[in-house]
């Protein structure tokens, strides 16, 4: 994330593992929802990209990844 922002690149976490949201929270430990949660971003989406913006997000993607 750190590196796709030095590249003008915005990304968030907007799906976290449900046993980890305070409604939900228990003391499971799921050790490959976790590792894979610590790994996923989203990636800018939106109408307004250019087709230039979708080159340059593929190409760090496929960069940092």
């Amino acid at each position: 994330m750190r590196k796709m922002k030095e590249h003008g690149i915005e990304t968030g976490i907007h799906y976290k593992p449900i046993h980890s949201m305070k409604f939900y929270q228990t003391n499971s430990v799921l050790k490959n929802t976790e590792r894979v949660a610590n790994r996923i971003v989203s990636l800018p989406i939106h109408p307004n990209l250019s087709n230039d913006d979708v080159t340059k997000i593929i190409k760090f993607t496929n960069k940092f990844s």
